[in-house]
């Protein structure tokens, strides 16, 4: 008995203690902590800016000159590139505008650019900079011009007690900035020496047109010490004494009157981590904090308008989480009213945190004095690389060198050393010895800044270590990177995500909080009792709340039932482009449903089906056409105006027995990517026909690179385009009697199988590789990959951006000069089921779900959540050119695009896929002669074509034969 009472005294006060600290640690929440104040440090410059302004003899002085440009007086590199309007002048997104000036006093002054961004893809605008048709220095290679977004409407729409996000729209308002570095390693504006004399300036074209309203070679007005800046504030603007002042950051409430930000990307989130967020519920969704993942690309902002009752001095607070980068500091860069306060306001670090917390702008032990003005001011953050500027720019610099050197090693070594062969590494790669030291003293010194700014040795610091460690080995004994070259080349691609992460600063905002000295804030972590209420009723929440429903029953209206497979991100922003373009202008109403994709096919055969589904790729639609389960959109009047937005061989893999069961959503093919600067060191052009490529492969063989191409197994699609480059055809056949018989046994069939496999036995190329990773090290410098492997550059690989492009396939070169580099392309369609209730409303939506403008609201929507790793695949010509590619880029995509066909789908048609991989297995493998191998395996297609077509009631090749 008195053992259970000590038991049960222990317990008691265990958890006295506990509910006790919890409660402590609740109402310390409510203190704020200081934004982390960088250190007085020199500005840290990208190698070539810090050259060329130590060149020209840059002492801190800047030109008190002001030289305006005529915009009128231009030239233009091509007709049409410029036209003259009457507040200034429009430029496409390719050509270059050239004008000439006259600077009365050498010196050294910023530029300053006024702009308004055209109509174009919705991405941010890029120019190169040219000073006397010069690129001056490396920064002026890509000039970011950002565009500017705002909530269509403040009021936000509630769909089934959920909120739904509004759309966002362009500000086409003229913008004027200074130009400075895009990537935000330095908050100031560049500056450039003009001596005096006639001079040009040209602006080329990389991205997007813009109308340039002004150009202006003057000095900005540098910002002072904080000290300083409050002795010339402080008399004209007292201390705010009133009550705090709270404005949403997400959306327009309290006394935020106004927001906008420079990236559609930028999203407002439904955060459920804590009760103490605002606005809050614990299950629906309510949009109550902005950025976080969405907002960690360097200079991506947001500008918030907030109202305050009168003219003073205020300290500013935001109620934030940096929860992502452990270890790490986001910066942003502040501005009141569209500058820079005080110098200290160029570069404000958010310390990392797991819960929300009260960052108050300060130096460390006390606030900051921001003056505003009575009614509306507007407080900009910017994403900045702060105090990790000199980390990510040195990490640049040691990837591109470490890349160099390890692609001299292999052109030594080869990827596979021998370790017995001695390679004399030394002495046939002067000054490696000197390179591994250099960039091994550089990795440690690195090592050591990182861990005096954020105060902690993470883990993510072991990256910097591990390599910094092998190359002081490497250093004192080169040829050892023999037997450690794989180890090197993992460490380097190591190396090469820590630096994307580290100029990765996301920051998720709730609200923002002003007021005068001693600022009172709210509590932002929830006591015991707050908690354990809110996870109850989240828990009971998934018992009786169906998530995988997007959708209100409307019984007065037609229904569509529509099934979706792609993700639960997808089918959100499906569900608010149906409610807002689609349900709302028309009778029918849209049950969307996200199921499996497994899940599909049985329940459709099972009576329990869906209307309409989508993304389905073109066999499920020919399991489903075969079946007479699908319609034949064919036979609705309209239908050849749907087909003529799309090339013929978007709709070909859904052929079937004359009639056309999908119309494409997405469509993928084949690109040839290749690195600039490796086949420009080789002397090398982009290969136009598969000969060209036969010429190139020893030449990059001699020096240890190899030509990637995907094997049959890894491309499915590769094949039957070189098939069908030789003019031969997959399978045989006329109208209902096509697919009786594989096309294979025919001689151009085997020609273009004898050719595939020739790669791969006579100049043995590898069968399976990581493309994309040995493409960014540079030891595959040209392949052939799905164009959508561009994304996942773009992301991953930072280090060689504009190092590479991509071109359209080789091909067969015909007698007549003419090269076909057609190329089989893959789709994802909507169909509409023949158990659908209600034909034409199905028809309708799918119509409307197919459309130009709807597929384009869908893409840009996915990546700006999801980034340019989602960037959409669209299957409408009009569509893909609307994305943010290049003008170059949509030019090689639109070439490609048009010598594309789609592989046509017949019943028993996976015994294709399967047959050629063995066959080309059995070649590559085992050294089958081609013809041979292909012939047996042909057999066995023709065998399944001939069991599945008579298992369908179809024609069958041998019957006919014995009629």
């Amino acid at each position: 008995m008195k053992k259970s009472l000590y038991i049960g005294s222990a317990l008691a006060v265990i958890i006295s203690i506990v509910l006790g600290v919890n409660i402590y640690s609740a109402s310390k929440s409510s203190k704020g902590i200081y934004i982390k104040n960088s250190e007085d440090k020199e500005p840290f410059y990208e190698e070539s800016y810090a050259d060329y302004l130590e060149t020209n003899g840059f002492k801190n002085k800047m030109s008190n000159e002001e030289i305006s440009i005529d915009l009128s007086n231009y030239e233009a590199s091509k007709e049409d590139v410029g036209k003259l309007v009457n507040d200034g002048i429009e430029t496409k997104e390719e050509g270059k505008i050239t004008w000439e000036f006259d600077v009365k006093k050498s010196g050294f002054y910023n530029l300053e650019i006024g702009y308004i961004p055209l109509k174009g893809t919705n991405s941010s605008i890029e120019r190169k900079i040219y000073i006397d048709d010069e690129i001056l220095f490396n920064g002026l290679n890509q000039i970011s011009f950002n565009r500017n977004w705002v909530n269509e409407t403040d009021e936000i729409q509630i769909k089934r007690d959920d909120e739904v996000r509004p759309n966002t729209i362009e500000d086409t308002s003229e913008q004027v900035v200074f130009v400075e570095d895009s990537q935000k390693r330095v908050a100031e504006p560049y500056k450039f020496y003009l001596e005096k004399g006639t001079h040009t300036l040209s602006l080329e074209a990389v991205k997007e047109p813009m109308k340039i309203t002004k150009i202006t070679f003057k000095s900005e007005k540098a910002p002072i010490k904080y000290d300083e800046f409050l002795q010339t504030k402080s008399s004209e603007y007292p201390v705010y004494s009133g009550n705090a002042i709270v404005g949403q950051a997400e959306r327009v409430d309290g006394a935020t009157v106004g927001i906008s930000k420079t990236s559609r990307g930028i999203l407002m989130n439904s955060n459920f981590s804590s009760p103490k967020l605002q606005p809050y519920h614990p299950y629906n969704i309510k949009f109550n904090t902005i950025g976080g993942d969405s907002w960690k690309i360097p200079g991506d902002s947001i500008t918030w308008e907030i109202e305050v009752p009168e003219k003073g001095l205020y300290e500013i607070a935001f109620t934030a989480k940096q929860g992502v980068n452990r270890g790490g500091i986001s910066y942003r860069r502040l501005l009141v009213n569209g500058e820079v306060p005080f110098e200290e306001a160029n570069s404000l670090g958010f310390k990392f945190s797991t819960q929300f917390q009260n960052y108050v702008l300060g130096d460390g032990t006390k606030p900051y004095l921001i003056p505003l003005e009575k009614g509306v001011n507007k407080i900009t953050l910017e994403n900045v690389l702060g105090e990790f500027d000199k980390a990510q720019t040195e990490v640049e610099n040691s990837l591109f060198t470490l890349n160099e050197t390890y692609r001299k090693v292999i052109q030594l070594t080869g990827t596979v050393p021998d370790k017995f062969i001695d390679y004399e590494i030394e002495k046939k790669i002067p000054g490696i010895k000197e390179t591994f030291q250099t960039e091994a003293d550089r990795l440690n010194n690195l090592l050591k800044e990182v861990i005096e700014i954020t105060g902690e040795k993470s883990e993510k610091l072991v990256v910097l270590e591990k390599l910094a460690y092998q190359l002081n080995g490497l250093a004192k004994d080169p040829n050892k990177v023999v037997k450690e070259l794989g180890q090197l080349k993992s460490n380097i691609s190591s190396l090469g995500l820590w630096n994307m992460e580290i100029s990765s600063m996301p920051l998720e905002i709730d609200y923002i909080t002003l007021g005068g000295e001693n600022l009172q804030f709210e509590r932002t972590k929830p006591n015991f009792l707050e908690k354990a209420m809110h996870e109850t009723k989240r828990f009971f929440a998934t018992l009786f709340i169906d998530e995988n429903s997007f959708y209100e029953e409307d019984k007065e209206r037609q229904s569509v039932k529509v099934w979706i497979s792609s993700g639960r991100d997808q089918a959100q922003v499906l569900m608010n482009l149906i409610e807002e373009n689609f349900s709302g202008n028309s009778d029918i109403n849209v049950q969307l449903e996200l199921i499996p994709e497994s899940v599909i096919i049985p329940a459709t055969l099972a009576g329990e089906g869906p209307d309409v589904v989508i993304g389905l790729t073109e066999q499920q639609v020919m399991n489903f056409a075969i079946r007479n389960a699908v319609v034949d959109l064919s036979e609705f009047p309209d239908f050849n105006e749907q087909y003529e937005k799309f090339y013929p061989s978007a709709f070909e893999g859904v052929t079937y027995l004359n009639g056309i069961y999908g119309i494409p959503e997405q469509q993928t093919f084949m690109m040839m990517f290749y690195r600039k600067d490796v086949l420009e060191e080789l002397g090398l052009e982009i290969p136009k026909t598969w000969e060209d490529v036969k010429e190139m492969i020893p030449i990059l063989q001699t020096n240890n690179y190899d030509f990637y191409l995907p094997s049959v197994s890894a491309s499915p699609t590769l094949y039957p385009s070189l098939v069908y480059q030789n003019d031969g055809e997959v399978y045989l056949g006329e109208g209902e009697d096509f697919g009786i018989e594989t096309g294979l046994f025919e001689e151009e069939a085997m020609v273009a199988f004898k050719d595939l496999t020739q790669f791969f036995t006579s100049y043995q190329l590898p069968v399976a590789a990581d493309f994309s990773n040995r493409f960014r090290t540079g030891e595959m410098p040209i392949g052939i990959a799905p164009y959508i492997t561009y994304t996942q550059l773009q992301v991953f690989a930072s280090e060689i951006k504009g190092l590479w492009g991509f071109a359209p396939i080789p091909g067969v070169e015909k007698p007549n000069g003419e090269i076909n580099n057609t190329c089989v392309t893959a789709t994802n369609q909507s169909i509409i089921l023949n158990s659908a209730k209600d034909k034409d409303a199905a028809w309708e939506f799918v119509k409307w779900w197919t459309s130009e403008d709807t597929q384009l609201q869908y893409a840009t929507t996915i990546e700006s959540i999801m980034g340019t790793a989602a960037r959409y695949p669209a299957a409408n010509p009009e569509v893909m050119k609307q994305l943010p590619w290049t003008k170059e880029e949509i030019n090689s995509l639109t070439e490609q695009l048009e010598n594309t066909k789609g592989l046509p789908e017949v019943p028993g048609a996976y015994m294709t896929t399967r047959m050629v991989d063995y066959a080309f297995k059995n070649v590559v493998t085992d050294g089958q002669n081609p013809r041979e191998a292909l012939f047996l395996n042909a057999k066995t297609i023709n065998k399944e074509l001939d069991k599945k077509r008579e298992e369908f009631g179809l024609s069958v090749k041998e019957k006919i034969e014995d009629e």
